[in-house]
């Protein structure tokens, strides 16, 4: 070996520290970025999950109080249409109540929600049904109404 070598290296060079992780110089800057972005996607996602549940159910409750109301507006007295008054349509209140009540559950069941009635209200000739969706993003309630018409 020549007189200067020292671990392979020459007498007249100083040796630099070695610095490690030289290669990973911003990875925890990329690492914090992608979890920011991908617990920003998550919590979008399941925003607008909630936000689409949410109008569903208020789009759900109104169907079916309308479609309540406007099955109990259809419950006429029979005696008022046979004697010819066409002029003031009279409802049969116990009917309409039973069968707007019972619409309403049985569309509760046919749109899988958990649903209830919250009034039949029958003011002359107008139906008024309000029912209430229960769901853990929040309950949301629905009102419905139909006035019977007499045809010409």
């Amino acid at each position: 070996m020549s007189g200067g070598a020292v671990n392979g290296r020459t007498a007249g060079t100083e040796a630099k520290p070695e610095r490690r992780g030289r290669g990973e110089r911003g990875t925890a800057l990329v690492t914090a970025l992608v979890l920011l972005f991908a617990f920003t996607a998550g919590g979008v996602i399941w925003l607008s999950r909630d936000v689409n549940r949410r109008v569903s159910n208020r789009s759900a409750a109104q169907s079916i109080a309308f479609q309540a109301a406007r099955t109990g507006a259809q419950q006429v007295e029979v005696g008022s249409l046979r004697e010819g008054r066409s002029d003031v349509v009279v409802l049969d209140e116990p009917e309409v109540r039973r069968r707007a009540a019972d619409l309403a559950e049985r569309l509760f069941d046919e749109y899988e929600v958990d649903g209830t009635v919250l009034s039949i209200s029958v003011v002359a000739d107008t139906v008024t049904v309000q029912v209430r969706l229960a769901d853990p993003a929040g309950d949301v309630t629905g009102v419905g109404s139909a006035r019977a018409e007499s045809g010409p």
